[in-house]
């Protein structure tokens, strides 16, 4: 423990006396670190929170995928009933329209020769 907090205090002791220090421009040497690490924090923290919202949308989206699946399993389930009601109407209409042919085929006035 002692060696840890002796690291300590000459990091610390270190880091202040570097401080002091100033470039030609007149900026503190440890600035532009400084401002570095400030950057890589933010996109630390914006990583994060998108971390964070792609999780609530892939939440979102499971949950909300049983019932988008129930309801194209009933509209299919529709579609094939009315298909079926559509194919028995033509197949009536089909035999309508032959027996209306037969009637007039028949009630046509023959030819004579």
């Amino acid at each position: 423990m002692k060696k840890f907090s002796l690291g300590l205090a000459v990091g610390a002791g270190f880091g202040m006396v570097l401080s002091l220090f100033r470039d030609k421009n007149g900026r503190r040497l440890g600035q532009p670190i400084q401002d570095q690490f400030q950057g890589t924090k933010e996109d630390i923290s914006d990583l994060t929170n998108a971390i964070g919202s792609l999780q609530e949308a892939r939440q979102e989206l499971n949950a909300s995928l049983p019932p988008v699946k129930k309801n194209l399993t009933e509209l299919e389930k529709d579609i094939q009933y009315y298909q079926m009601s559509i194919s028995r109407i033509i197949a009536q209409l089909q035999k309508q329209t032959q027996k209306i042919s037969e009637d007039i085929t028949q009630n046509l006035p023959k030819k004579s020769e």
